[in-house]
């Protein structure tokens, strides 16, 4: 209840302050060797799993992630012999890159995002031309024409 917040913070609520040096760790650039192999070459009883072991192909801060790590030291380990499932290759579906423009500019079809001249005058030579194509059905499905 809206009339109980004051007293509620003040005698019910304990805040304590959290500093989080790593959290931004997910983002850093990464270089071939610098996270662990899930499986260490040679290992027959140790794996890393989660967001700081290395795996190929897909994305950190994920469950996606954390779980294939996981199938990847379980399968290794116990030499199961079955494959991890693929990352969804969703960098290079149009449909999905689309989707994300038409979200990232705020749900703005492509005349009405905010560009300098050439490029709206390239966008709208693209638009003119694959606007009867299977491009132009996936821009309309995604509201961008």
């Amino acid at each position: 209840p809206e009339g109980e917040i004051e007293r509620i913070s003040e005698e019910s609520a304990t805040t304590i302050p959290v500093y989080m040096p790593f959290i931004t760790s997910y983002f850093m650039l990464r270089e071939p060797g610098d996270r662990p192999l899930v499986v260490p070459n040679g290992s027959k009883n140790l794996a890393f799993i989660g967001n700081f072991a290395d795996t190929e192909r897909d994305t950190v801060f994920t469950t996606e992630y954390s779980v294939r790590t996981a199938m990847e030291a379980v399968y290794q380990l116990l030499e199961v012999e079955r494959g991890v499932p693929e990352v969804f290759a969703s960098a290079y579906d149009l449909r999905v890159l689309a989707n994300s423009v038409y979200y990232l500019s705020d749900k703005k079809k492509l005349t009405e995002m905010d560009m300098p001249f050439v490029e709206r005058k390239m966008v709208e030579h693209f638009v003119k031309k694959f606007e009867d194509t299977y491009i132009g059905d996936i821009l309309r499905e995604n509201h961008l024409i």
